[in-house]
């Protein structure tokens, strides 16, 4: 973790963007339907362009976040902090994103889980 005041990927960012990638993909699947629906690999290409471009990366940037986080929870005093919010990385009572280096409330509003 670099320690940057803001985390690079929350929860919701990894979801909408899976989900904007998927929207892209299906829009354009649509629109060329019609040249391609005589042929039989046209939807296997298609649901394998919904794994490999829409789902398959938001999966590998989950994992990535979830080691993220457990870094955090091992490794800094607001890991261990009841108001430590883990889907975005978050102080819940000073609302702020969490680092490796510092508490943001330096210790004064940190209770245990």
């Amino acid at each position: 973790m670099t320690g940057s005041p803001q985390p690079r990927a929350t929860t919701g960012s990894i979801v909408a963007a899976a989900l904007m990638r998927v929207a892209a993909i299906g829009t354009v699947a649509v629109l060329l339907n019609s040249t391609f629906s005589s042929s039989g690999w046209w939807w296997t290409a298609v649901l394998f362009a919904f794994w490999a471009i829409g789902v398959y990366p938001a999966w590998l940037q989950y994992q990535r976040f979830n080691d993220t986080v457990e870094e955090l929870h091992s490794g800094s005093l607001c890991g261990a902090c009841r108001h430590f919010n883990a889907t975005n990385q978050l102080c819940q009572i000073m609302d702020v994103h969490v680092t490796t280096e510092e508490p943001p409330c330096e210790g004064e509003g940190w209770e245990p889980r």
